[in-house]
């Protein structure tokens, strides 16, 4: 029964990739490599070339297993689930939300916000309704343990052993029909590093032992170059541009004069071994801190997260980086009125036009009810096709 479930949705995938409205999605994105992310992200043409300013919708997974019904728990656990949930997600976005996700015969395994630093210990809760936590307990809890610590085992560390199975299984369901993609490191040296210290100690750290600081920076970049390095052996693949998912990177937490002494040494080094920074992401308010991230040499596409000014993002990197920025969840999309839904958008189509840009929906959880989440976010894909449209 289960095969049966799945051959018939890859035959659904087989109408919709040929159909001529993936065809217009896939026009409003420059080609790139195939990459697993937490999220499909794609870099957006210049808006003045498409015919629309391309904009995505995301639920949480915790939201998609509510609209699918689904399990969490065994989405991330179960290979079977995870390659059958996609296609459903693939297939209910595409259908209902209207939005600029193309159907694409690509399964990126993505296992979880825990991914990183699970490879040096810390433990991954797995939970029926919500994504994967991380455990409380640091893995760093004195400084000397730092010198314990060992470089990662790409087979046997953390939840590699998972990402191996999953790997394995789901190329043996797709049956080369699909594209996929091995789990990628994508978490910047510091997210980690604030994982296996936690973050209010390592952000004490910074003031009372930096020494400790870069020597822990230093170890997770090499740990970081070295499983890539495996990696890329593992698949016969090159080693390619690498992301920096940067939640931890914002102000005030972090001033711009600490951004610049203990973390864009480390990301430089990343950029430098990669050969460019794919995807450059932080939720958080960067503003201040834009001009530090600047002076990482390639970036091939910036986040900008809703408290970040739109203006200074579009001072410091519109001119030749793609942007994509994100609204606020809940103030801008699912409890805002019709006006307000419609005021955000002029927004950002009268400060970011004329540069490469997307917008992005994300982060929606269910905070009403499945049937009245999902009606609003149909409202805001409606007004969206209406306001970022140039023809």
């Amino acid at each position: 029964m289960k095969i049966d479930v799945i051959r018939k949705l890859t035959e659904k995938i087989e109408e919709l990739i040929e159909s001529p409205r993936n065809q217009e999605i896939l026009e409003a994105w420059n080609p790139q490599a195939r990459r697993t992310k937490d999220k499909w992200r794609g870099t957006p043409f210049l808006s003045n070339k498409a015919k629309t300013v391309p904009f995505t919708v995301e639920p949480e997974i915790p939201m998609w297993a509510k609209i699918l019904n689904f399990n969490v728990k065994e989405y991330y656990t179960n290979p079977r689930c995870y390659f059958e949930d996609n296609l459903k997600i693939m297939i209910h976005r595409f259908e209902e939300f209207q939005d600029f996700t193309p159907i694409e015969k690509t399964i990126g395994i993505w296992l979880g916000a825990t991914f990183e630093s699970s490879l040096f210990g810390s433990k991954t809760i797995f939970m029926k309704n919500e994504d994967p936590w991380i455990d409380r307990e640091p893995v760093i809890k004195r400084y000397e343990d730092l010198n314990r610590l060992e470089l990662t085992d790409f087979y046997k560390s953390g939840l590699m052993p998972l990402a191996h199975r999953m790997y394995h299984e789901i190329n043996e369901l797709a049956k080369g029909k699909y594209t996929v993609v091995f789990p990628e490191w994508r978490m910047g040296p510091f997210g980690v590093a604030c994982a296996l210290r936690k973050m209010q100690n390592l952000l004490a750290d910074i003031l009372l032992s930096p020494e400790f600081v870069h020597k822990l920076m230093q170890f997770i970049t090499e740990a970081r170059k070295e499983w890539v390095k495996e990696r890329a052996k593992f698949l016969g693949q090159k080693i390619g541009k690498g992301d920096l998912d940067d939640d931890e990177v914002n102000s005030p937490s972090l001033s711009p004069a600490q951004y610049e002494e203990f973390i864009l040494p480390y990301e430089k080094k990343l950029c430098q071994f990669h050969g460019g920074i794919g995807y450059w992401h932080s939720c958080g308010d960067t503003t201040k801190l834009l001009n530090s991230i600047r002076k990482i040499p390639k970036i091939d596409m910036f986040h900008i997260g809703p408290w970040t000014d739109l203006k200074k993002s579009k001072e410091v990197f519109g001119k030749d980086t793609p942007l994509e920025k994100c609204l606020m969840p809940t103030v801008d999309i699912q409890l805002a009125s019709e006006t307000k839904m419609e005021a955000k958008l002029d927004e950002i189509r009268g400060i970011l036009d004329g540069t490469s840009y997307t917008v992005r929906a994300d982060g929606l959880q269910v905070i009403n009810s499945v049937e009245e989440d999902i009606m609003v976010i149909k409202k805001w894909t409606k007004l969206a096709c209406t306001k970022l449209r140039i023809e």
